[in-house]
């Protein structure tokens, strides 16, 4: 049997070392035939085609004409109601590009105002919106403004820069900077007494300024706000109806009390009249917080009423009941600071006698005697003590019908108390 040997594409059959002679001769004219059928074929699809060069109108490709209207041309690239070039760096140039673009901001980095880090460039169209943000505060002339705190703004707007100031520091305050504290002179818009209502200490200091007290300031009604309001110290005394600070001499204003608490006043006047007779005093009726206690011109006799218990001896001392003994001396610390003015001694009865009940006292005179001498008591005060001294027979007494009687000690019915006044 030959050997089949084939070309790759179109199968031609093709002689072979180890075929007969004659079976490859029949085998290269099958091939040839093969080829010649194929030859044939392509002239005749040859033949149909166009020549390699050969015209067409746009007519004979469908839709090329409606394709080709709905492009620009290349006359409007880069032109109004044209189209966009692009530039070396493939973007779009900035000429071509709306002004609302350039329009909003654009954050570029932090920027030392002490040192101008890092440098800003001259406005331009350019960097239109660029903006910087201030992180360390310095002088830096950047258009015109020197004024750079932590925060605020460096923007371009294409032509200059400006600033957004975005701290909240106050540019000063009674013309000072800085870490700022006020006098009471840096207060302007007040009076002196305003002055020095601001710079009261507390709340007492501001009441004693004001001369009001606590039942003068009541829950916070409009009046109390435009109290909170009032310009100065005047307007503030105004507004709660009160009159100018007083001073001893100073007419028509309210009596004004001293450091000790008392009130001030050159002379007090009043226009009550005393019932029945010539006013020569004035001075309380009435003691105490009744109806009637106010001060008020009296008459002589009114007064004379009023001053008599104070001219009374103030201070008084009495012994506890003592016991005596005949001839004998007591000692009592009267603790009145002065020598009495007045001594009296007294027998208080402890025990029913001689016509007394238990609780009776009888004055004993100070000396007494009778046929019998050395009877009654001497009483001798100094400031610090009152001495009594006792006579060698005992104290005398009458008894309650008037009988003569005498009494020495130690007794069980009767005590000895001392009084002093001064």
């Amino acid at each position: 049997m030959p050997v089949e040997n084939t070309t790759p594409n179109r199968g031609y059959q093709k002689p072979f070392g180890s075929n007969n002679l004659e079976d490859d001769v029949l085998r290269l004219i099958a091939a040839l035939d093969a080829i010649d059928v194929d030859v044939a074929g392509l002239l005749v699809s040859v033949a149909q085609r166009a020549l390699l060069v050969h015209g067409h109108v746009i007519a004979d490709t469908t839709g090329l004409q409606a394709a080709l209207d709905s492009k620009q041309d290349e006359s409007e690239k880069g032109n109004a109601n044209g189209y966009a070039s692009l530039g070396a760096d493939g973007k779009v140039p900035a000429a071509q590009l709306p002004a609302a673009i350039f329009g909003s901001v654009s954050y570029q980095t932090d920027w030392n105002a002490n040192t101008n880090t890092p440098t800003i460039p001259a406005a331009a169209p350019s960097n239109k919106g660029f903006y910087y943000i201030v992180a360390v505060a310095g002088a830096t002339n950047v258009g015109g403004v020197t004024d750079w705190k932590v925060g605020d703004w460096v923007v371009s707007d294409g032509t200059k820069w400006s600033k957004i100031d975005n701290t909240d520091a106050v540019s000063s305050v009674a013309g000072k900077t800085g870490a700022v504290t006020l006098q009471v002179a840096d207060i302007t818009d007040a009076s002196a007494n305003g002055r020095s209502l601001i710079s009261a200490a507390n709340y007492a200091a501001m009441k004693t300024l004001l001369a009001i007290t606590a039942a003068d300031i009541t829950n916070a009604s409009a009046n109390g706000r435009s109290l909170i309001t009032a310009a100065d110290y005047a307007a503030m005394r105004t507004l709660l109806g009160l009159a100018a600070a007083a001073t001893t001499t100073t007419a028509n204003t309210l009596a004004q009390r001293d450091a000790s608490g008392d009130i001030v006043s050159r002379l007090f006047r009043s226009e009550y009249a005393v019932t029945g007779g010539t006013a020569y005093f004035c001075g309380q009726n009435a003691l105490g917080s009744g109806a009637d206690n106010y001060i008020r011109p009296m008459t002589p006799a009114q007064a004379a009423a009023l001053l008599a218990p104070s001219m009374q001896l103030q201070r008084f001392y009495e012994s506890a009941p003592q016991t005596w003994t005949n001839g004998g001396t007591l000692t009592l610390a009267h603790g009145l600071a002065v020598k009495p003015n007045i001594c009296l001694a007294y027998a208080t009865c402890i025990s029913a006698d001689g016509g007394y009940s238990v609780g009776e006292e009888i004055l004993l005179a100070a000396w007494a005697s009778d046929a019998a001498d050395g009877r009654g008591v001497s009483l001798r005060p100094d400031a610090t003590n009152i001495r009594a001294v006792m006579g060698a027979n005992g104290l005398v007494m009458l008894s309650a019908t008037g009988g003569y009687n005498y009494k020495s000690n130690p007794t069980s019915t009767w005590k000895l108390i001392i009084r002093a006044w001064a």
